[in-house]
């Protein structure tokens, strides 16, 4: 029998070499799992950063892999604190100028402001920092899946912002709409992590 042609690393996507319905049944038949957009790995392929860079690497229009940054439950995908998104958010800086269209399907655009230290290069693909991602989840993603992320992003040692630290870019934000309900589930997310804010 002659071996498939393609390497268990291989990322597959829409006629590389499959249909989208020849995907779709692959997936069904648990050949193939989804990675993010229409990218897909081997059953059985751990799905590292690098997978996730690659895949994105391979849809992303080039003017958004130069300009776009992960965001909120993109970027807690990313970091492996949250499910991949069916929506991928992808932040623009109000600053720096982008064209806003067309928007890839899959995608949800936000112009936002984002400081120096608000990014984190990740190769070609650039995410927003754990701690930048925990404030934005606190501001504006308020539901169950959020605020698991939340848990999830201030939980974890290696990623670097523990509840204090969140609760203190918040707190540096003074005018910002939205801060005290985010203040609030901040303090709730560090209960339920077992690391209570006064």
């Amino acid at each position: 029998m002659d071996a498939p042609p393609w390497h268990p690393d291989t990322l597959f996507l829409p006629a590389r070499p499959f249909s989208r319905v020849e995907l779709s049944a692959l997936v069904t038949d648990g050949v193939l799992v989804p990675v993010v957009l229409e990218a897909h790995v081997l059953r059985g392929r751990p799905v590292t950063r690098a997978v996730k860079v690659a895949a994105l690497e391979a849809q992303l229009p080039p003017h958004l892999l130069r300009r776009g940054v992960l965001g909120r439950l993109s970027a807690a995908w990313f970091y492996d604190c949250a499910g991949r998104p069916s929506i991928l958010p992808v932040l623009l800086d109000k600053l720096r100028r982008t064209t806003m269209s067309p928007v890839p399907e899959g995608l949800a655009l936000h112009q936002v402001t984002l400081g120096g230290y608000d990014v984190h290069d990740a190769g070609p693909v650039h995410v927003t920092t754990p701690l930048r991602t925990a404030v934005d989840l606190a501001l504006h993603v308020p539901g169950r899946e959020g605020t698991a992320a939340l848990e999830k992003l201030m939980h974890a040692p290696h990623l670097h912002c523990p509840p204090p630290l969140v609760q203190t870019a918040l707190e540096s934000f003074e005018r910002m709409p939205g801060r005290q309900a985010a203040l609030l589930r901040v303090r709730r997310a560090a209960r339920a992590v077992g690391r209570s804010l006064r």
